[in-house]
């Protein structure tokens, strides 16, 4: 068994964290390269990342001491994101006590390419990861990190207009479509393109309700900067 994961998740899951982990204090992180599972050792809970193909899902456990072969990271939660349209969420730390350098743990939920990562500085240098990577993407200590080639699908920031949401859709046989969805359209994925095609509403799909479904689940994953007026102005 193991959870699928798209974009729409694990921004939604990146939220909720980046809720429920504001400002906590980090103890130490372990990977085990054997079960391919990332723990993050906070004071108040573990996170046990299983990050294996066959078995990819997150774990919540009461807190646990760490172990002498652990990694010691003494930080605070800065924030938890997911950056856009990417199957990737990452925990931002800075330093409790020193300088104050920064750290992220980076979960990777890229099928049979998972991993975790420990970065270091504003430089991401590579301190420790789940599993090196050779080949055109490099991931290994001692080097920056470098984040998967960044995706070229429109509509990033819900963007697409009915317009031009027919226009790429309407044209497409039927059976074809959540193919050239999913190619084509940030967000979108085989977990919920049937949805947003409208397949439920229609034998050929509505495509004008799939476009506001997405639309409304779009604005639902954008950050926007907001100004907080409070008492000093």
């Amino acid at each position: 068994m193991t959870i699928r994961w798209d974009p729409l998740l694990t921004r939604a899951l990146a939220h909720e964290l980046d809720h429920e982990l504001s400002r906590a204090r980090l103890r130490a992180v372990r990977l085990d390269g054997r079960t391919r599972d990332a723990m993050l050792l906070f004071r108040g809970r573990t996170l046990v990342w299983r990050l294996h193909p066959q078995r990819l899902w997150v774990e919540a456990h009461p807190p646990i001491a760490p172990e002498p072969t652990d990694l010691r990271l003494r930080a605070r939660v800065r924030r938890v994101y997911a950056p856009d349209d990417e199957r990737i969420i990452i925990f931002e730390f800075v330093e409790e006590r020193g300088s104050g350098t920064g750290y992220e743990i980076i979960i990777e939920l890229l099928g049979n390419r998972t991993n975790a990562v420990v970065t270091e500085g504003a430089t991401r240098t590579v301190r420790h990861v789940l599993t090196t990577r050779e080949g055109k993407r490099v991931v290994r200590v001692g080097q920056p990190y470098i984040p998967p080639d960044p995706g070229t699908r429109i509509g990033v920031d819900g963007d697409v207009d009915s317009d031009r949401w027919m226009q790429l859709l309407e044209p497409v046989p039927p059976t074809d479509r959540v193919r050239e969805l999913t190619r084509s359209v940030a967000w979108t994925s085989g977990l919920n393109a049937a949805a947003f095609l409208g397949a439920d509403v229609d034998e050929a799909g509505d495509l004008l309700t799939g476009h506001e479904r997405w639309r409304s689940a779009v604005a639902n994953t954008v950050v926007r900067p907001v100004v907080l007026e409070t008492s000093r102005g």
